[in-house]
């Protein structure tokens, strides 16, 4: 009895693993068959192909239209010193080649294909116009990808990272906008031949947090054809993209506008000061003005070297002469008091040196002579004159103007001056 047991159980299971043999069996054969006919195809496809010439779709003067797709991954870094920006993205190019046609296999309309094959066959000669230096990823493997569809429409992806050139204004710095753009176009092909179109800019839902000095407001796409300066025939098509950026100011009112405003008003001190204590007003009034002088121009070195001022030079020197103005407010008042001093001195003098008469007649004039010297010397102890006048003006004029300069300089560069940008996107 446990024989025949036995006995079934394992013509069971030889069954079971004669099955699952089969149909292992079955599937590679249909696996082989499938890549046989892909490769089958793919040869017929290649001997057709002539790489050197582009497609011609029907009409043989209509141009090639050629569909850029670029997905940004991120932004940065952005160089003023080198006037540059870097780019992140997935750079798509689709166009039509009917040489590349085929019937559909196995319910599969398109064909991946290792990025090896892009050298067989006939591709855009698309470069970067405005760019420095750029470069396919290579990691692990170069990052393309290549595609071809039943119909013949080709579809190549590659991940790019663009340094390109960025024209920057800096006359409304910090408060600027730049524009940076990208520029599409072939390299040897006239419009004539090829014409590209946009399809799509996609940017990473991600990347405005990756921005640490900017932030991304809106893209502007264009397309043109560039005509040659010296030959009018020489047209060819051109994408750009302008990638609006808006410039942080929290950075510089932390680190420049807030000190520099902090020692403006400490050289208002001064104005309390005994304008007695020259020692004290003076080395005040040095001290600030050697402050700003040196927490003002030390951010330069980011900037190009310009030959106009910027929005955040006009403050800095504005902070500059309030503080020298504070300087010079001492310089007057020492200088009017010492003047004050040696005219009530000399009329101090004259008092002392006038004849003295006894006589019972002259008792009156006596007296008053009396009372206008210690009336001198009580100006000399306490003077009430325009030098305190001075002072306590300056104590009122000093923050209300600078109050006031705030006032213009922010309305002024943050809502009437247009931006310079406008000019020319």
């Amino acid at each position: 009895m446990i024989s025949l047991l036995t006995f079934v159980l394992f013509s069971t299971v030889l069954q079971c693993c004669g099955c699952k043999g089969m149909i292992r069996e079955h599937t590679l054969s249909a696996n082989t068959s499938l890549i046989q006919n892909i490769t089958r195809l793919l040869d017929t496809i290649l001997l057709n192909q002539n790489r050197h010439f582009r497609p011609i779709n029907g009409d043989p003067n209509a141009p090639l239209r050629v569909e850029i797709d670029v997905s940004v991954r991120s932004i940065g870094p952005i160089s003023e010193q080198r006037m540059e920006f870097s780019l992140d993205c997935y750079f798509r190019q689709k166009w039509l080649d009917r040489r590349l046609a085929f019937d559909k296999l196995a319910n599969r309309g398109d064909l991946p294909i290792s990025s090896k094959m892009l050298k067989d066959i006939w591709t855009p000669d698309t470069y970067i116009r405005n760019g420095r230096h750029s470069y396919l990823h290579t990691l692990t493997v170069p990052n393309v990808l290549f595609r071809v569809r039943y119909d013949g429409q080709i579809h190549v992806s590659q991940r790019l990272t663009i340094r390109s050139r960025c024209k920057m204004f800096f006359k409304k710095f910090p408060m600027d906008c730049q524009a940076c753009p990208i520029e599409i176009g072939s390299l040897g092909y006239f419009s004539k031949d090829i014409v590209y179109v946009w399809k799509d800019v996609e940017l990473d839902s991600k990347m405005s947090n990756m921005l640490a000095q900017y932030q991304l407001l809106h893209v502007i796409k264009t397309a043109y054809n560039w005509t040659d300066a010296h030959d009018k025939k020489l047209n060819v098509s051109v994408l750009k993209v302008y990638f609006k950026l808006q410039r942080q100011q929290s950075f510089y009112i932390l680190q420049i506008y807030t000190p520099c405003t902090l020692i403006v008003v400490v050289s208002w001190v001064s104005f309390w000061i005994n304008k007695e204590s020259s020692p004290a007003r003076v080395s005040l009034g040095i001290m600030t003005v050697l402050s700003v002088s040196t927490l003002g121009f030390s951010y330069r070195s980011d900037l190009p070297k310009v030959s106009h001022s910027t929005a955040l030079d006009i403050y800095i020197i504005s902070c500059f002469g309030f503080v020298f103005a504070a300087v010079i407010e001492y310089a007057i008042i020492n200088y009017m008091n010492g003047i004050n001093m040696r005219k009530k001195v000399h009329n101090l003098k004259k008092l002392k040196t006038a004849d003295t008469i006894h006589t019972e007649e002259n008792l009156i004039p006596v007296f008053h002579r009396i009372v206008a010297e210690a009336s001198e010397k009580m100006k000399i102890k306490n003077p009430k004159n325009v030098v305190s006048r001075i002072d306590s003006a300056s104590k009122i004029a000093f923050p209300s103007l600078y109050i006031l300069f705030n006032v213009i300089y922010w309305l002024a560069f943050l809502y009437w001056i247009p931006d310079e940008i406008n000019s020319f996107i």
